[in-house]
């Protein structure tokens, strides 16, 4: 498993620099000055140009990269051009929002689909129609669509939930960072839930055709003990890189929803970035989300080796 684990990195490793330098070179190409935005319309030639110079943007491009990578290698990211902050810090802040949500939405989306997906292949009939039809219909709707109604029935109608906002864990506790958070991870699951659960029924399945439930039955092992033992055990190994991927995506998806809900997190940082041209923060962040998506698929990775052995000798 170790030297499984150490072929994984050894790959994730250079597809990381390749990331952060794409990141650096392509925000290069973005038109418009971060100079000019910070001073705004009304600013002089002169100014934009004593203030690219204050930034060190007047450098050559490889210079500056250089520069940036050699202190992103000793962990110093620089800071936020536009208000001075040191970007590290304003990640720290962004990220754990970002992160709850869409770690409790793959949580959701994962515990139901699995349940829906295992019902649907063993109960088959009107079950199996209808987990497919329901999964078939929230893999439809937007989320988008699907956050704005929520908002609107359950916070400003019935007002059960906060419309918008984030509270820390750490300091405000779980009962309002959960209640913050409802709404966004429904939004975010009902649309993955289709997707793990058409996977699970799928595996599960699969697994119910094999040689060895068949085997099991015959010998009077309980039906419970082999779906609990035996058959999600089998399916287990493609649901893993399904909700790796449902993982990934949901960050992705994320953007949005923040705006929607109020969130202050990475979506919300990156697209005010974007906005004012705080370079500086986009590279970090495209950084960040690189790292936690090569993070996530080598925990699925060596998940999935250990689930199943054959995986390793690949």
């Amino acid at each position: 498993m170790l030297r499984f684990a150490a072929r994984r990195l050894a790959v994730a490793v250079p597809l990381l620099f390749v990331v952060a330098t794409l990141s650096f070179f392509l925000v290069q190409l973005v038109p418009g000055s971060p100079a000019a935005a910070i001073l705004g319309l009304n600013s002089t030639k002169q100014q934009v140009s004593a203030l690219e110079h204050t930034l060190g943007l007047d450098r050559p491009v490889l210079t500056q990269y250089g520069d940036w990578l050699g202190r992103a290698l000793r962990g110093d990211l620089g800071r936020s051009y536009v208000n001075g902050q040191s970007v590290s810090d304003a990640l720290g802040q962004a990220l754990p929002p970002t992160l709850s949500l869409a770690l409790l939405s793959t949580l959701v989306t994962l515990v139901l689909g699995v349940v829906l997906g295992m019902a649907a292949a063993v109960r088959g009939g009107r079950t199996d129609r209808t987990v497919q039809w329901a999964g078939s219909l929230g893999m439809a709707i937007p989320n988008f669509w699907l956050a704005a109604l929520l908002v609107f029935v359950f916070a400003l109608k019935v007002s059960v939930f906060p419309a918008t906002g984030y509270a820390e864990l750490s300091t405000a506790g779980f009962g309002p960072w959960i209640l913050h958070l409802v709404l966004p991870v429904i939004a975010l699951s009902v649309a993955n839930l289709g997707q793990i659960a058409f996977q699970a029924r799928a595996a599960v399945q699969d697994a119910l055709g094999r040689d060895f439930v068949r085997t099991l039955h015959s010998t009077g092992v309980p039906r419970r003990r082999i779906l609990y033992k035996h058959v999600l055990r089998n399916a287990a190994t493609p649901v893993a890189t399904v909700t790796g991927l449902t993982f990934i995506f949901t960050l992705g998806g994320v953007v949005v929803l923040e705006l929607i809900f109020g969130l202050p997190g990475m979506g919300n940082l990156m697209l005010r970035s974007v906005q004012t041209h705080d370079f500086s923060i986009v590279q970090a962040g495209v950084l960040y989300f690189s790292l936690v998506v090569l993070l996530v698929n080598l925990v699925v990775d060596l998940a999935t080796a250990a689930l199943d052995p054959r995986v390793r000798v690949r």
